[in-house]
């Protein structure tokens, strides 16, 4: 146990010191665009003022926005923004399979959502801290018989490596609890010293570190901590002891970087690339401020024989002798001839830079033209498609994959998700239960905007087409383009009928068509039949 909570104190103090020029960076950045998050390099304490250099909220505003809309955009909470299907094509129209897979997803879903699970919020102040600083963490925990707990954690407190494929694969979290919060986390595992302060000095601070890593001592077949993928590392760094050791049967972060560079662990935000900017329009504002109270209220020039010592500024005020006899005034304000709406033309440049950066603009595409047309619509989200793309690739790929197999596993584990090993088909357990995640939230959609666009237009072209060549009207393969077209869209699958269901109304169609015919044609077949029985009866008469 010393000798982890020796290697572990020591990978993190270099972890840290790796870290150092990113710490100051993000605090420059917190002073201006999220104070709430100051703290990486500056000792803060609770109540102090901390927008003191925020002199243009721009970019304030503008990471809110960006939150937002990720927010909506990712993981709308009033939609279902992904499902399961699965993984194996042989059973993409296995009904039994789908239906289970379906029934997973609605209590994923109805578990994630749950007002204890703190999900929502949680995933606001992640999005925050990504427009910001370019990286978050959330920790996705069992509260044990109340279901997932979700937590955004500080990135001043997380620290992590990749393994040599640039995934993350350790974790670490260097926080502080008071000596009262530390002994009703960790209860009689808490170290000695801590548990006396709980009683002496409930309040004094003690630092931990927890370390997550892939267990070295793996033991296959073992179901506790040593059977586990990933090693749990409770350290008490003032007397280098693991004091609580456990594990993880899937990765318990999940972590997401905006836009990384190459050979850097951490990645960079909006808010560093509109940095410039962003220094730039506060000291505008600062100088266009300055400017226009010298306008509102001038320096005043007086003459130097004293007469006026007694000049009153103040509204309404009668001040003697400030008039030669002839009338020439004897104070006058003084004009730097400053041009104050210059100055608010230069921030306005350096805000829609912000602006851009933080891709407001981008975000309010439908926005600006609400009278678009569909066909319009997915042109505009195509144009756009290749700016979404980095963003919500990266985001499933190192944030919500991990988040939803962590979910899948805490809930199968749990007493309420019981039965879906029970009821797993045996078709999708020979599998090995293998399933992919299907996302359907509205930035998913976007980048299948180019795809509906193009059969829009093949649709129209091929109308246009059919009336010179009938044949152009069977190239196209309607109902699958129209079923296509709905799930880009997000129409809910309930609306839309079945194949099956297709079928049947087609056949009830062609019945009816039929009997229609059947109906249409009758009049004349009794009159043929009428006419047949008299002429029958003529050549019998004539016979006889």
């Amino acid at each position: 146990m010393s000798d982890d909570a020796n290697s572990i104190c020591r990978d993190l103090d270099e972890l840290v010191a790796k870290r150092a020029n990113w710490d100051s960076f993000w605090d420059q950045i917190a002073y201006r665009v999220l104070p709430s998050q100051l703290g990486f390099t500056v000792q803060t304490e609770e109540g102090m003022r901390r927008e003191e250099r925020a002199f243009d909220t721009t970019p304030i505003v503008a990471n809110e926005r960006f939150a937002a809309f990720i927010s909506e955009g990712a993981t709308p909470r009033d939609q279902i923004w992904h499902g399961l299907e699965p993984e194996d094509e042989d059973l993409a129209d296995d009904q039994e399979s789908k239906m289970f897979l379906e029934r997973l997803n609605k209590a994923l879903f109805a578990r994630r959502y749950r007002p204890e699970a703190n999900f929502v919020s949680q995933r606001q102040e992640c999005y925050l801290v990504l427009g910001a600083f370019g990286n978050y963490s959330m920790f996705i925990d069992e509260d044990v018989g109340r279901g997932v707990r979700y937590r955004a954690i500080p990135m001043r407190e997380v620290f992590w490596a990749e393994n040599h494929q640039g995934v993350i694969d350790v974790q670490y979290r260097k926080y502080a609890l008071t000596a009262r919060q530390a002994l009703l986390q960790f209860k009689d595992r808490c170290p000695p010293q801590v548990r006396e302060d709980a009683e002496k000095r409930p309040m004094a601070l003690h630092e931990f570190i927890h370390c997550v890593r892939p267990n070295d001592e793996l033991r296959s077949g073992r179901r506790d901590y040593r059977g586990m993928p990933w090693a749990s590392y409770h350290v008490y760094p003032r007397q280098k002891s693991v004091f609580s050791r456990g594990g993880f049967w899937t990765w318990p972060f999940a972590n997401g970087r905006f836009m990384k560079g190459v050979g850097e662990t951490y990645a960079r935000s909006p808010a560093v690339a509109a940095f410039p900017s962003i220094l730039t329009v506060n000291e505008q504002k600062k100088t266009v401020l300055r400017a226009g109270q010298k306008a509102v209220d001038p320096p005043v020039l007086l003459t130097e024989d004293g007469i006026l010592d007694g000049f009153n500024l103040r509204s309404g005020a009668l001040n003697y002798g400030a008039l030669t006899e002839q009338g020439t005034e004897l104070v006058k304000a003084f004009n730097s001839g400053a041009r104050v709406d210059i100055g608010v033309e230069l921030m306005e440049l350096e805000q829609k830079a912000i602006n851009d950066a933080f891709m407001v603009s981008l975000f309010q595409i439908l926005a600006e033209k609400p009278d678009m047309t569909a066909t319009e619509v997915l042109a505009r989200l195509e144009e756009k498609a290749q700016l979404l793309s980095p963003t919500t690739g990266r985001l499933e790929a190192e944030d919500l994959g991990p988040m939803i197999a962590r979910e899948i596993d805490l809930y199968s584990r749990s007493s309420e998700g019981a039965w879906v090993l029970e009821e797993m088909p045996e078709q999708l357990r020979e599998r090995g239960g293998a399933y992919k995640i299907v996302y359907r939230s509205p930035l998913a959609r976007a980048r299948r905007a180019a795809e509906a666009l193009a059969i829009t237009r093949t649709m129209e072209i091929a109308g246009t087409a059919a009336a010179v060549d009938p044949r152009a009207a069977l190239v196209i393969d309607v109902e699958e383009s129209v079923r296509t077209i709905a799930d880009i869209h997000g129409m809910p699958s309930k609306l839309l009928r079945s194949r099956e269901q297709v079928e049947a109304l087609m056949r009830q169609r062609q019945q009816m068509q039929a009997l229609a015919a059947v109906a249409e044609a009758a009049p004349g077949v009794a009159r043929g039949a009428k006419d047949l029985a008299q002429a029958e009866q003529i050549r019998q008469s004539i016979a006889a």
